[in-house]
Parts: C-alpha cells; structure tokens; sequence
C-alpha cells in the first residue's frame, strides 16, 4: 500500500478572455498556473539544471537576435530621419521661390497697370512689402529682388522727402555680383557678407549702408574717392569665393 503523502493542487480557475480582458493579462495568469504548476510537482535535481541550462541559452539566443536587428533599426531610423529633413528643406524651398514670384508679380502688375511714379510716391508700403519679402528669401533669391528693382527704375535717387525703398532692406549675404548699381540708392541697406565681386556701384549712394565683410574684387567699379577697405569691405582674387 502506499502510504506517500499526495499534495493536491488546486490550480486556478482559468476563463476565456472577453473582450475586456487585455493580451497582457492573459498572459500573466497563463505564467501563474505554470509557476504553481512547477512548484508543486517534485523534479530531481538533474532536470532543475537541466532546466536552468536551456532557458539561460534560449535566453542567449533571444537577446543576441535582439542585439543583432538593434544597428539595423537604427539605421532604418536615421535614413528615415534624413528623408524627413530633406522633405523639410524641398518645402522651405518651394515656399521661397512661391513668395518671390509673388512679389515679382506683384510688382510687375503695378508698374504695368499703374506708373512706377506710384511706387515712389507711397514708398512705405512698398518697402514694407520688399523687406518682408527679403526676410523669407534666401542669399540667392535677394539676388533677382535687387536685380529686379534697378532694372525697374525703381532704386533711382530722389528727392529727401522719399527715402530709399531699400532703406533697412536685409540683403546680408546676397549674391550681387556683377549687377549693375549705378545711381542706386542703397543708403541704410543691410549688405553685410554680401557678394559685390563685379557690380558697378558708381554713384550709388552707399550712405549708413552696412558693408561689413562684403567682398569685391578688382572688377568692381567704385567712384575715384570711395575707400572700401574703410567701411568693412575686404578684397578677393578673381579666383576666390566670396565666402
């Protein structure tokens, strides 16, 4: 007769998840039963390491497989993250060239269907309007809005009473080389960094303009007594960029 002592279990009552009931939480009643289930069953000592052994390797195996797919994520991260900024700067591109065609048309359409004399009469709103443009154009676009306005007539001196569209402009590091400035007023104009290799700036009226850093280069065109050097600007070989 055997007389060894049977414990009973009673295991936990398991019910079907309802739709209530989470993934996670199954689970973690799943692992319960199991654990009660191993406790009480009696396993030699062999089969404990035997045990202990496989779920440390199978534990190895899992984590070297994590490990492994971690650099290929990343990678897919960051290539993710470089299409992103480059979407970033298309935008801010395509949104630059919008805001200066609409500028250039804007201006066209008053010079055309009005006079250009209206332009010089109400200054104010018409460099209001410039500059803000200005400020949403970069060094390449400020280019064709100065190229644009002395082409137009539009930055002839006047008389005291209507100061320069550009006064206060921001034309910092605007690509103006080679254009023609003659006579324009650039007095109060921000042209600090900017590229002047080959304008012509005879007559141009340069007072309280910022010139720092501004280049030229032996192909620029000053009035006899203008000196350079004195307002910030430095020299570059024809060879050099204007960096």
């Amino acid at each position: 007769m055997d007389t060894q002592h049977h414990e009973i279990v009673k295991l936990p009552q398991a019910t079907l998840p309802t739709k209530s009931t989470t993934l996670n939480s199954y689970f973690v009643r799943t692992i319960e039963i199991l654990k009660s289930i191993i406790i009480s069953i009696a396993i030699p000592k062999d089969a404990v390491k035997l045990t202990i052994m496989t779920l440390m390797a199978i534990a190895a195996i899992f984590f070297l497989l994590i490990w492994g797919n971690i650099p290929n994520g990343l990678n897919r991260s960051i290539y993710q993250l470089s299409g992103f900024s480059g979407n970033i700067e298309l935008t801010a591109d395509d949104r630059s060239q919008a805001i200066l065609s609409d500028y250039l048309k804007t201006m066209t359409q008053v010079i055309l269907e009005d006079n250009p004399q209206q332009i010089k009469a109400n200054p104010a709103i018409f460099r209001a309007m410039t500059q803000a443009t200005l400020q949403e154009l970069d060094p390449g676009r400020k280019r064709y809005v100065m190229m644009f306005l002395q082409d137009a007539n539009l930055l002839k001196k006047t008389s005291n009473k209507h100061p320069s569209l550009l006064l206060g402009a921001n034309f910092t590091g605007a690509n103006l080389q080679d254009i023609n400035l003659q006579f324009a007023n650039l007095q109060g104009t921000n042209l600090a960094s900017a590229d002047l290799r080959g304008a012509d700036l005879r007559r141009a009226n340069l007072v309280n303009a910022n010139l720092t850093n501004s280049c030229y280069n032996n192909l620029t065109i000053f009035d006899k007594k203008f000196q350079p050097n004195k307002l910030g600007m430095r020299e570059v070989k024809n060879s050099q960029k204007c960096d």
